[in-house]
C-alpha cells in the first residue's frame, strides 16, 4: 500500500523522469548548439492529426563526408509529457556532447503523447519510425544506416526497449517510412520501467485500491488515467483487458528478440524501482543476450541527487558501450 502511494505520487509529479527540480523550467542547452552542428525542428513524419513530429540533430562540427553512426534519444515524461529539448546543465546534455565528440550523430525526437483520446501504440510507432527515417535519409545527412542505437530515459527508455526488442514489421506507423527497417544494434536504458503492470500496480485488488482512495483519491484517479492513456481501457471496468494490453507493451515480455542492452538504474528509485531492470537482465541472460546493469548508488529517478563526478563516469560507461557496439 505504501509503495503504491509512493509510486503514484512520484509518477505524476513534475519531476517524473527528471531530477527533483522541475527540469522543464531549465533553459534549453546553449552548449550543444555552440559545440555541435545543430539542425533543429526537422519533420520526420506526421502524427494521426496531420501535425508534423519533429526531431533535432546534433552532429560534429567540421565533420567530413564520412557516414556517422547514429544514437536516437527518446525523452521521458510518463508518456504524457516532455519533449525533445535537451536542457542546460543536465547529464543528458553532457552525454550527448561526449557522443558527438566521438564522431556520432545524436537525434532527439518528439513522439506522440498519450491522453484521454490518444493511446498506444502511437508512441512506439513514432520511436521505430525515427529509425526508419534515419535510413531513408542516410545519404542526405551522412548517417551510417548500419549503426543505429537507442538511448532513452524513464518512459523514453521503455519506448526504446520495446521498439528495439519488437519485430521489425511491428509498430509500423508512416506508410512513407514502412519500407525501411526499424532495427537497431543496441539500446541504452536509464531507469526505464520494463513491466507496466507492475509499474502501475494493475493487479491490486479492489479493497486495497479502495482503501488508498479513501485517503488519496487523486492518486487512484491518476493511476486510472495513465492506464487509460496507455491502453485505452478503464481499469475499473475493463481490468482484464487493461492488464492484457499492458503485457503486450512491456519490454520484459520481448526478451527472446532483444538486442544488447546497457542499463543505468538507481538503487533509491521509487518511481520505477530497480527490480524492473534486475528482472529484465535476468531474462536477457537466459536468452544469451548481452546485457550490463550498473546500479547507481543512492541514485533516485532521474539521477537528480547524484554527484556530477560520478555522473560523468557513468556517461563515460554509456559512451564506451555504444562505441564497442559500433560496427
Amino acid at each position: 500500500m505504501n509503495l503504491f502511494f509512493i509510486l503514484l505520487l512520484n509518477l505524476f509529479s513534475l519531476s517524473y523522469s527528471q531530477p527533483p527540480i522541475n527540469e522543464s523550467k531549465l533553459p534549453p542547452s546553449t552548449l550543444l548548439p555552440e559545440k555541435t552542428t545543430f539542425l533543429k525542428d526537422i519533420s520526420y513524419k506526421n502524427d494521426n492529426s496531420g501535425k508534423p513530429l519533429l526531431l533535432d540533430i546534433y552532429k560534429p562540427k567540421n565533420s567530413t563526408s564520412e557516414n556517422l553512426p547514429v544514437v536516437i534519444y527518446v525523452h521521458g515524461g510518463a508518456w504524457a509529457k516532455g519533449d525533445k529539448t535537451v536542457r542546460a546543465d543536465s547529464y543528458i546534455e553532457s552525454f550527448i556532447l561526449k557522443l558527438v565528440e566521438k564522431n556520432y550523430a545524436v537525434i532527439s525526437i518528439d513522439n506522440t503523447l498519450v491522453s484521454e483520446t490518444v493511446h498506444f501504440p502511437l508512441p512506439v510507432q513514432d520511436t521505430k519510425d525515427a529509425v526508419r527515417w534515419v535510413r531513408k535519409n542516410a545519404e542526405k545527412y551522412h548517417f551510417d544506416p548500419n549503426n543505429i542505437g537507442y538511448f532513452g530515459a524513464s518512459s523514453g527508455a521503455h519506448l526504446s526497449m520495446l521498439s528495439a526488442y519488437s519485430n521489425d514489421n511491428d509498430y509500423v506507423g508512416s506508410s512513407e517510412l514502412s519500407s525501411y527497417s526499424g532495427k537497431v544494434n543496441y539500446v541504452v536504458s536509464n531507469f526505464g520501467p520494463t513491466d507496466l503492470n507492475k509499474l502501475l500496480h494493475t493487479r491490486l485488488g479492489k479493497i486495497p485500491v479502495a482503501i488508498v482512495g479513501l485517503f488519496f483519491k487523486p492518486i487512484v484517479e491518476i493511476r486510472q488515467k495513465l492506464v487509460f492513456g496507455i491502453s485505452g481501457y478503464d481499469i475499473k471496468n475493463d481490468k482484464r483487458k487493461a492488464v492484457d494490453y499492458l503485457k503486450t507493451v512491456s519490454p520484459i515480455n520481448y526478451t527472446d528478440n532483444a538486442v544488447p542492452t546497457f542499463i543505468l538504474h538507481g538503487d533509491k528509485d521509487k518511481v520505477a524501482p530497480i527490480n524492473h531492470s534486475k528482472r529484465l537482465v535476468k531474462k536477457l541472460k537466459k536468452q544469451n543476450i548481452e546485457t550490463n546493469l550498473i546500479i547507481v548508488k543512492d541514485g533516485t529517478h532521474g539521477f537528480g541527487t547524484t554527484d556530477k563526478t560520478y555522473i560523468n563516469q557513468l556517461n563515460d560507461e554509456m559512451v564506451n558501450f555504444i562505441v564497442a557496439h559500433t560496427k
